[in-house]
């Protein structure tokens, strides 16, 4: 895939971001363009990769690469949330799912950009999952593809610079997202996508959201929780592909909680 493809893929998708939430197309390009041209964020992202890969040997995925030429080598989602964490401003970012942090270092340069908000993200990392496995395992999907190195820890690819507003929880977000008495007004998903996980954990986030909260959740064709959890709340989503990189699957749903077409009889 060409990059420059990619790009344009970003821009067609930001537009139907636009439409959805009823703004400008020019005040999500324009955060778009923001992202694109924050050399230091990109150098802190190479200079992570550099490091975990000299220090663990781990190569997979993005940490394949020498270097990060540009953010558009990241999936959409993750231009996704740095967008409209900055359009939405949240006070509190609930993250579940973080793996080596590619959502978190996003969602936290636009918490640093907006000089306002915190992140909790919660995930088990890959030592505790292999040491229980009869109790918890990576998606069917994921397997053991994606394990990482077992001296390593949830977010490692996250800078020092990005975490003074983050709180990172090890456990099983089933647990710990009851327990929590903040009100969040912005939710990531990208952890376990299977049916029964996710409809159990868009459930006890539901609970927690402001009225007006923005849901992203990533994977949405690994099962039909998302589709599910919209009907029964008869939610209005957007559904946006990835950027070209995986053949333009649909795989990024949103949900604007007080978006002016939920419960619209007409969606039944």
């Amino acid at each position: 895939m060409n990059i420059e493809d990619t790009r344009k893929c970003n821009l067609m998708n930001l537009k139907a971001v636009a439409r959805y939430l009823g703004v400008s197309d020019d005040d999500l390009i324009g955060f778009y363009h923001e992202l694109l041209a924050d050399d230091q964020f990109l150098a802190g992202i190479n200079e992570r990769i550099s490091t975990v890969r000299a220090q663990s040997g781990f190569r997979k995925g993005i940490f394949a690469k020498d270097h990060i030429p540009s953010v558009d080598w990241f999936a959409f989602e993750r231009v996704l949330i740095y967008v409209l964490i900055r359009l939405k401003k949240p006070t509190w970012v609930l993250e579940t799912g973080v793996y080596y942090g590619g959502n978190s270092a996003f969602a936290l340069k636009a918490l640093e950009r907006n000089q306002a908000g915190r992140m909790i993200s919660v995930d088990f990392p890959d030592a505790k999952i292999r040491m229980d496995s009869a109790a918890m395992a990576r998606h069917v999907l994921v397997g053991e593809s994606e394990f990482y190195e077992l001296g390593l820890r949830p977010g490692f690819m996250v800078a020092d610079s990005l975490r003074e507003s983050w709180q990172l929880l090890e456990g099983d977000s089933l647990k710990i997202i009851p327990l929590r008495t903040e009100t969040f007004d912005f939710y990531i998903h990208d952890s376990d996508h299977s049916m029964g996980f996710l409809t159990k954990e868009l459930k006890a986030v539901s609970g927690k959201l402001t009225s007006d909260a923005f849901l992203v959740v990533d994977d949405i064709d690994w099962s039909n929780a998302f589709f599910s959890f919209c009907v029964q709340k008869r939610l209005w989503p957007l559904l946006l592909t990835d950027n070209g990189k995986d053949d333009l699957r649909v795989r990024t749903g949103i949900v604007k909680m007080d978006h002016q077409n939920n419960k619209n009889n007409s969606f039944t």
